[in-house]
């Protein structure tokens, strides 16, 4: 049986060492095989990686996406800068792919953060994952997983649901083909997402808002899912050529 337990922390605007945070708010209550699901954005804050829009420079490039999305030109050379590739947009966000997530202004994002601010993707998610594993192994002589998560928009659907970007110490996506499903039929293409599925389970008590949750310890996950893997955003990502979705909306070799 799985067990979330949402861990507050108070507003932090700027850098911070987000180990010692972890520690001081559940340092002492960690065991052995629990999972840490934290946002990418609190990740971010300590890492600095908060930008004052009114310090960017805008190139003719952004300038242009500026007019054609209704898009402060500022915000547009960040998501140039941030992604891979740009891909179109509506009036007020751009798609972008960044390292295999396509995701609305290459996950930059103005909430929760001051006014005239923006809040750009840890630097290396992968790398903060397995940081922060390896930090409360040696203080606490535990073995955790890591996940860090963000909030997604989901093709034709409502609302938020949460993705992984990064993670340490779990199978974070777990590849079922070869079993067999309840009828003897052999999978073929299927992985469990599991990062992503933690992901969303823990946005459920994260929030959207001012609920200042951006913690989230899952507490039962099986062992079978835990060992040492790290996964980047690439990891997660599915090859192009490969993806339903893409290859039908003719994106094919454009991303």
């Amino acid at each position: 049986m799985l067990i979330l337990r949402p861990v507050r922390v108070p507003v932090k605007v700027t850098r911070f060492d987000i180990v010692a945070a972890i520690e001081k708010k559940i340092g002492a209550g960690l065991r052995d095989g629990d999972v840490l699901v934290i946002s990418s954005k609190f990740i971010a804050m300590s890492e600095g990686r908060v930008i004052r829009l009114g310090s960017v420079k805008a190139t003719a490039k952004a300038k242009a996406l500026g007019v054609e999305y209704h898009m402060d030109s500022k915000l547009c050379e960040l998501v140039l800068r941030e992604s891979d590739h740009v891909i179109g947009g509506i009036p007020g966000f751009l798609l972008a792919s960044k390292e295999g997530l396509l995701t609305p202004n290459a996950g930059i994002d103005k909430s929760n953060v001051r006014h005239g601010a923006v809040i750009l993707y840890p630097r290396k998610a992968d790398v903060a994952a397995h940081m922060i594993r390896e930090a409360l192994m040696f203080s606490r002589g535990v073995s955790v997983g890591v996940v860090v998560c963000d909030s997604r928009l989901s093709p034709t659907r409502k609302g938020t649901t949460g993705v992984a970007i990064g993670a340490s110490g779990i199978d974070a996506v777990r590849d079922m083909r070869g079993r067999r499903d309840l009828f003897g039929n052999v999978l073929k293409v299927t992985s469990q997402a599991i990062a992503d599925d933690l992901s969303s389970a823990a946005e459920v008590l994260m929030g959207e808002s001012d609920e200042s949750t951006p913690i989230v310890l899952v507490r039962g996950l099986k062992r079978a899912l835990r060992d040492g893997l790290e996964y980047g955003p690439r990891r997660f990502a599915v090859r192009i050529e490969e993806d339903v979705y893409l290859r039908s909306l003719g994106f094919a070799g454009r991303v």
